[in-house]
């Protein structure tokens, strides 16, 4: 049975997710970005709502770069790229096979975690600024569900970097993550004419999404915006624990 597309819910929840996303990508570094995909498969197959979102990731990814690109830390981003890449390789291997709600189950747990831990043990922050662990967990993450926010969020918070250089790493490499997503996504077969039409027509979502967000973080500092980007892991994980144990 074709996804009903042209059911009013699905329209709802399409744009408010791609809204919420475009928001989260230029004013949050993405911390919200993973709502979009759960939102989507309230109405619509899981699979079919995560290939839609790609275009329109893309499209939200090239505005974002061209917001922040300059504030983008090139340390964090030599160390994080090669363990993404891997996480995406991973990730188009086992498309497919792996179990989604599982997925979805594992990194809601960790994501609401190290949001709610204020104050962590000397060998945990450790582990938590080991880049190469979050950029494999994101890398796949993101391959699978859209979900790579989280474990980016929770190396940069491990980072304690300042807002700008955070929204400009979080730019840069989402936008190498999902441009490289492109590549499995075509060896598995997901591409469908009929999805890139809906991408198509959700991208005025995106760029209201994209410019509210842009507005918005000029009125946090920087104290402020880490609470939110907290609190924005806590919702992430909680979703994602949601839809894993339901699902």
């Amino acid at each position: 049975m074709a996804p009903p597309f042209d059911t009013p819910l699905f329209w709802l929840l399409a744009v408010v997710g791609v809204i919420l996303t475009g928001i989260s990508k230029s004013g949050f570094a993405g911390g919200a970005g993973v709502l979009a995909v759960p939102l989507m498969a309230l109405a619509i197959p899981l699979p079919a709502a995560t290939v839609i979102m790609l275009p329109v990731l893309l499209f939200m990814d090239v505005r974002a770069i061209h917001l922040y690109w300059r504030h983008a830390s090139k340390t964090d981003l030599i160390r994080l790229a090669p363990s993404v890449v891997v996480g995406i390789v991973i990730g188009g291997v086992v498309m497919g096979e792996l179990s989604t709600d599982r997925l979805e189950l594992i990194t809601g747990i960790v994501s609401i975690l190290f949001a709610g831990w204020q104050n962590l043990a000397g060998w945990l922050r450790r582990f938590q600024r080991a880049g190469w662990f979050w950029g494999a967990v994101s890398g796949l993450t993101s391959t699978l569900i859209h979900a790579g926010g989280p474990p980016i969020s929770v190396y940069f918070l491990g980072r304690q970097l300042d807002k700008l250089p955070w929204l400009g790493t979080a730019a840069v490499l989402f936008g190498m993550m999902n441009l490289t997503k492109v590549v499995p996504y075509q060896l598995n077969g997901f591409w469908e004419e009929r999805l890139l039409w809906v991408s198509l027509c959700l991208l005025p979502a995106a760029l209201i999404g994209i410019q509210l967000g842009y507005v918005i973080q000029k009125r946090f500092d920087g104290a402020t915006f880490i609470r939110i980007c907290r609190g924005l892991l806590l919702i992430s994980g909680c979703l994602l624990v949601g839809k894993g144990l339901i699902g």
